[in-house]
């Protein structure tokens, strides 16, 4: 009987398929210190290549060269870019929210210098990480990883509430929350130059998001005391 070649193409790669297992990935398979190793390995490969080429221009094929072991153990590990892009961002979410929440511990900042200590720790993280930003804001992240992505806002936020609130009790803090948020979007919307910008260019937009998030959030601190020390004396 004849048979067209793209029929004995389908026979030929089944036969093989039959003798050589093809590797699958199983998210409920346990590893051993050694596959954790090499989990973490890719994701550093990863990391490389995301940070150098961009999410949309980053392949397996070239976290896996960049690793430099094959596609098919990648995928023993990672079932696609989008779940390698979702672990590296939640990571990275979980690690910036925690230095964050480190900064000083002791309360003995002044507000400014703690709000300073914010955005040099934010800005510092993304420098170390540039692929960060990129997987933000190209990749389609998991629901986990959008999660972490919010709830590293909300530390941002929170951390900004409660030093008003510190310098001001009497500010509400859903008053407090609100500026912490205006805040966010000031260091985000920079953030965005200054992930794009040459190195040359970089200091003065450091610079500017000091500048810019103190100025918006140091009238906020006199403006409040203004109108409570006038409300006490009516």
């Amino acid at each position: 009987m004849y048979c067209p070649n793209g029929c004995k193409f389908l026979l030929g790669f089944l036969l093989f398929c039959e003798n050589h297992p093809v590797a699958v990935f199983n998210p409920n398979r346990k590893r051993n210190a050694r596959g954790e190793q090499r989990r973490q390995d890719l994701l550093r490969a990863a990391a490389a290549v995301f940070g150098r080429l961009g999410y949309h221009e980053t392949t397996t094929n070239a976290i896996a060269g960049e690793a430099g072991v094959s596609p098919a153990t990648l995928y023993n590990f990672f079932p696609n870019k989008e779940a390698i892009a979702s672990t590296l961002a939640t990571n990275y979410a979980r690690q910036m929210a925690e230095e964050e929440q480190a900064i000083d511990s002791e309360g003995s900042l002044s507000f400014a210098e703690a709000i300073q200590q914010l955005l040099d720790v934010c800005m510092s993280f993304n420098r170390r990480h540039p692929e960060f930003h990129t997987l933000v804001v190209d990749a389609p992240l998991s629901a986990t990883a959008r999660e972490e992505k919010q709830a590293l806002g909300q530390v941002f936020v929170d951390f900004i509430a409660a030093r008003l609130r510190r310098e001001l009790p009497t500010l509400s803090r859903a008053e407090a929350v609100h500026h912490g948020r205006v805040a966010l979007m000031i260091f985000r919307g920079i953030l965005d130059e200054l992930t794009t910008a040459p190195p040359s260019a970089r200091p003065r937009l450091q610079q500017a998001m000091r500048d810019a998030t103190l100025r918006y959030l140091e009238p906020v601190l006199a403006q409040s005391k203004t109108a409570i020390s006038r409300e006490s004396r009516t």
